[in-house]
Formats: structure tokens, C-alpha cells, sequence
């Protein structure tokens, strides 16, 4: 028997709206598989889902305060630009050219972990792309890749895009706006870490003891989103303890 444990993340190291984009992620993609996890991971599933829900509220509510329309239309810029990116990708990766088709489905591997980014919270997406850009900034083999197929340009204006959103929406968002949406968020994440970090035991549990394809997939996806969020994690001495972390 093979005993599988997801990796270490430190939830104490991430800021409130980054901890909420994982645990609604994570209640995403455990929705469709709910009944092949077994009644005990269902049942904290039940508790992660309300915990999640509780603790978004706020920061909904101050994220529609602060999108202006330009900051709306500035989000749109940089989301058009990276489908416009992904869909090249998959374009190339079926064409009938070898060396750009093995170049785009190398291209595939480096994006998998950020395919999905436009659907995060605004300032979880806006570290996203800054972290997938010091990933190709910092990489020749893939900054060839990406002039192959002709998205070197793209991604260079996404980049910029993303720098444009991330200015406006400081400027947009209210100092005491934030911190009374952080501080309402804040008094529900200890739930919500708990019932998060509880439903990773039992899914670790379940691939462990009682395997299935399923359980298998979706151990693997919280895998990924665990070790995305991690490296967004700022220095244990720019952020408060949280004795409840996992």
C-alpha cells in the first residue's frame, strides 16, 4: 500500500483573498466528484463549501466596490490576451508542423498550472501572471519555444497588461475599504482553514487506503492548486502566524 500526502502549504504566508481563491478552487473541483469520495470527505466537503461561501462574502463585496470601469475594462485586457495565448497554444499543438507542435505542447506543461487564472480572485490572478512571466523571463528554452510559435509578443503585452491592472486597481481600492474586508474575511478563516486542512487529511486517506481513477485525479489537482498557492506565499516575516495553517 502506497500512502500518499499532499505537500506542504503554507496558508499562514498567504494573504486572506489568496487563502480564499484556493479554497474555492479546491470546492470546484471536488463538486463534480463528490460521490466517489467517500461519505466522511463528502460530509467536510458539506463544511468546506459553507466555511468558503462565509468567507468570501466580504471580499466580494469590496472587490464590487472597487471595480471601476476602468479597472473592469483593464481586467478584460489582460484575461483577452492570455485566452488569446492559450488558444495559439492549442492551435500549434495540432498543427502538422513538428517543431512548432512540440514546442507548443512544451509550451502546455509550462502553462498548465496558470490555464485556469482569469477565473481567480483579481489580485490572486494579478500574482499568477507575475509568476508565470518571472518563470519565461527566466527561461531561454521557453522564450524560444514562445518565439516559435509567435507569442513572444503576446506574452510581453500581457505583462504589461497586468502591470496596468495591478496600478489601477491600487489606486482604486480604499486603505480602510480593504482592511474592514480583510478583517470580516479574516474572522472566518480559521473555519475555513480547518475544514479545508480536515478535507485534505481525508482525501489523503482515501487515495492511501481506497483508490480509485477518481480519487486519484482529483488528488493530484489539489496537489497542483497546493503547491500554485504555496509559491505565492510571501516570507514568514512579512505575515502574522496562523496557528491554524496546515
Amino acid at each position: 500500500m502506497e500512502t500518499k500526502q499532499f505537500s506542504t502549504i503554507h496558508l499562514s504566508h498567504l494573504g486572506v483573498s489568496d487563502v480564499y481563491a484556493l479554497f474555492r478552487e479546491t470546492v470546484e473541483v471536488a463538486e463534480p466528484v463528490q460521490s466517489a469520495i467517500g461519505d466522511m470527505a463528502k460530509a467536510i466537503y458539506t463544511h468546506l463549501v459553507a466555511d468558503t461561501i462565509a468567507m468570501g462574502t466580504p471580499l466580494k463585496l469590496a472587490q464590487k466596490n472597487a471595480l471601476t470601469s476602468e479597472v473592469k475594462t483593464l481586467d478584460n485586457d489582460r484575461d483577452t490576451e492570455l485566452d488569446d495565448i492559450k488558444r495559439d497554444i492549442i492551435y500549434f499543438s495540432k498543427g502538422r508542423d513538428t517543431n512548432k507542435k512540440a514546442a507548443a505542447e512544451r509550451l502546455k506543461i509550462v502553462f498548465d498550472p496558470y490555464w485556469n487564472i482569469t477565473h481567480e480572485a483579481l489580485n490572486t490572478e494579478t500574482k499568477s501572471i507575475d509568476t508565470l512571466m518571472a518563470k519565461y523571463t527566466a527561461d531561454k528554452a521557453i522564450q524560444a519555444d514562445a518565439a516559435l510559435i509567435g507569442i513572444d509578443t503576446k506574452l510581453t503585452t500581457l505583462q504589461t497588461k497586468n502591470a496596468a491592472f495591478a496600478a489601477a486597481y491600487k489606486s482604486r481600492t480604499s486603505e480602510v475599504g480593504n482592511k474592514t474586508a480583510d478583517g470580516s474575511a479574516s474572522s472566518f478563516r480559521s473555519a475555513a482553514t480547518k475544514s479545508y486542512n480536515d478535507f485534505c487529511t481525508a482525501i489523503e486517506q482515501a487515495v492511501s487506503y481506497a483508490p480509485n481513477d477518481t480519487i486519484n485525479t482529483l488528488f493530484n489537482t489539489m496537489e497542483q492548486l497546493r503547491t500554485r498557492y504555496n509559491a505565492l506565499a510571501t516570507t514568514p516575516d512579512k505575515k502574522p502566524a496562523d496557528t491554524t495553517a496546515k
